[in-house]
């Protein structure tokens, strides 16, 4: 210390650490539920079958490449496939009966064509490719 100086005060303590982690690589009682529970109503491809999508209806689902997507049937055998990023401003779109829904504006669009009902979006949703085989279904 230097003649006529004044010690300055010690520094904040930092942030606190973080918890440890559990015993058994870090997953919580929480999170192994919600992985076994299927914590989400979106459907993989590989679980998804024509089964869990009824005529008329629109589910949420994932592509093969993990993006979210929407499903749609139209009929007994037809599909349709729209990812679930609504044009306006990229929120995340979620299905409802024959409509697909954006909460962030309130955006709306048809779930058989994607294309906007109300907005503020006026550009449809982007269409992916849509396929099955007996009654499995594939998206992308």
């Amino acid at each position: 210390m230097f003649p006529g100086k004044i010690k300055p005060p010690p520094p904040p303590p930092g942030p606190p650490a973080p918890p440890a982690s559990p015993p058994g690589g870090g997953a919580t009682a929480g999170a192994l539920c919600l992985a076994a529970c299927g914590g989400t109503s979106e459907s993989t491809p590989s679980e998804l079958t024509l089964d869990d999508v009824p005529v008329g209806e629109a589910v949420a689902a994932k592509t093969v490449s993990g993006e979210d997507a929407l499903l749609y049937r139209v009929g007994e055998s037809e599909l349709v496939a729209f990812t679930a990023v609504c044009t306006h401003y990229n929120g995340k779109v979620s299905p409802e009966g024959t409509q697909l829904r954006c909460p962030l504006h309130n955006s709306v669009f048809d779930a058989a064509t994607g294309e906007p009902l109300s907005g503020p979006a006026t550009k449809p949703l982007t269409r992916l490719d849509v396929t099955t085989e007996g009654n499995e279904i594939t998206i992308g």
